[in-house]
């Protein structure tokens, strides 16, 4: 068996892990239970020790929570954008990824605050989004090559990302609406120059 293998395997029973304490949370939460984690642990059928390898605490599965409850999937927008020309789907899904963080700020500043300030390599941020861009672009016929095509993905998901709101308000001082409207300008602009 390849270390590949093996590694992906982990990573996919760790992602499963992962998604079993969120939904006892959510359980939990849904119930008006209390969130902590003996209680997490009981709902979800692992130990304590086991959360803890992958939280810190019950505050920090609570921030992830709200925002695994609500992130946009990918699925969903490949079926909402799928027919539409490159422009209207970039522009939709970049939309449904600014609404989610303009109705998510400060679990979203929080959650990605907790990344940037662990350790752990097992958090990562970002995911839902570059899967959206990718898999969008995957399904058009555009006129570029390889590295081209990841360049856009990777430029997209920035405009469409809590990293780009907290510069253009923290930093900019714009509120939402202005903030959707240099961020859709922007991605605009690089649409129109390709």
């Amino acid at each position: 068996m390849s270390d590949s293998h093996l590694s992906s395997g982990r990573k996919a029973q760790k992602q499963q892990t992962r998604q079993k304490i969120l939904k006892a949370a959510n359980d939990l939460v849904k119930n008006h239970s209390p969130l902590n984690m003996d209680e997490i642990a009981k709902e979800a059928g692992i130990s304590r020790a086991t959360i803890y390898r992958y939280y810190s605490n019950a505050e920090e599965i609570a921030t992830e929570l709200i925002l695994y409850l609500n992130v946009p999937d990918s699925g969903k927008l490949m079926s909402d954008w799928e027919g539409q020309n490159l422009y209207d789907g970039l522009k939709g899904i970049q939309n449904a990824y600014l609404d989610f963080i303009f109705n998510n700020e400060i679990p979203s500043k929080k959650f990605l605050g907790a990344i940037l300030s662990s350790a752990d390599p097992k958090l990562e941020r970002g995911q839902n989004r570059i899967t959206s861009v990718r898999e969008f672009l995957a399904s058009k016929d555009i006129q570029m090559n390889p590295v081209e095509k990841e360049n856009l993905s990777v430029i997209a998901t920035l405009l469409m990302g809590i990293e780009a709101v907290i510069v253009t308000k923290d930093v900019c001082g714009l509120d939402n609406q202005k903030s959707r409207e240099v961020l859709n300008w922007a991605l605009d602009r690089i649409l129109k120059g390709l």
